[in-house]
């Protein structure tokens, strides 16, 4: 039972055609969600004012005919599935423009005095997904000064020098996962109390092995070393599950930087 399925048999009861009924009632009758999700569909034997008033009754509550009432990103969704993708982009970044020039659109309606980031986070994935990583970045790193729980620092830097290192600003990857380490060490809250023993930990060491990588074949032993070993250093702090899960691309982090294998722990 999905939003698209429902709206689709609106849009087939708006026809306001009997012939259809058996097709909704077949829909209907699929699945439990399906029952709850089309409830009050005509009978078979109703007529096509009946199967009409169902339908736009069903509009009225749920999608409405204002377009301005419409989400962005369903704007954004129906271009890129008919491949107007320059028309998606342009209509993302004057978003985030909006954003950008005027925080107060973030405000949450049940407490003004917040901001709600999600929307940058929406913003950021969009962008990777277009390929648009400058964008993407921008989105990001606003959306990363914006969290307020430590966890919540950590995850949004975390992807911010991921998406550095893919797009080839090294630097800026390290100094993120810099400031990452830092929220790791006085994180201010107890959010990450358990961070060691769940798979942010084990993303963390990942990203560091991931840039030290990088940071080798861009023919920079000395960054790439540094990195490496802040990665061992987040490694150690893991779990022993979360140690062996990052134990291959350490591995090889280090046979690229130093090239020595980084001794396992001990048996």
């Amino acid at each position: 039972m999905t939003d698209e399925l429902r709206l689709a048999a609106v849009l087939v009861g708006l026809r306001g055609d009997p012939a259809d009924l058996p097709l909704l009632h077949e829909v209907h009758d699929t699945d439990f969600d399906t029952w709850c999700g089309l409830g009050g569909i005509p009978e078979p034997d109703a007529d096509g004012a009946e199967l009409r008033s169902w339908a736009r009754d069903l509009d009225d509550s749920l999608f409405g005919t204002a377009p301005a009432d419409e989400p962005l990103f369903t704007w954004t969704e129906l271009a890129l599935d008919q491949g107007l993708t320059e028309l998606a982009r342009v209509a993302l970044i004057r978003r985030l423009d909006e954003i950008e020039l005027n925080q107060s659109m973030l405000r949450r309606p049940d407490a003004p005095t917040r901001l709600d980031p999600s929307p940058l986070g929406s913003l950021a994935r969009e962008f990777e997904r277009l390929g648009d990583l400058p964008q993407a970045l921008r989105a990001q790193r606003l959306y990363a000064q914006l969290q307020e729980r430590a966890w919540d620092q950590v995850s949004a830097r975390l992807t911010q020098a991921r998406l550095e290192r893919e797009a080839a600003r090294l630097d800026g990857s390290a100094s993120t996962l810099g400031m990452l380490r830092r929220v790791l060490a006085a994180p201010g809250d107890d959010s990450l109390r358990h961070w060691q023993g769940v798979n942010l930990g084990r993303f963390i060491a990942e990203e560091h092995y991931a840039l030290a990588l990088a940071l080798a074949d861009a023919d920079l032993p000395e960054e790439a070393r540094v990195v490496l070993a802040a990665g061992d250093a987040i490694r150690d702090e893991l779990s022993p599950a979360g140690a062996a899960a990052v134990r291959q691309p350490a591995e090889e982090a280090a046979r690229r930087t130093t090239g020595r294998p980084r001794p396992g722990p001990p048996a």
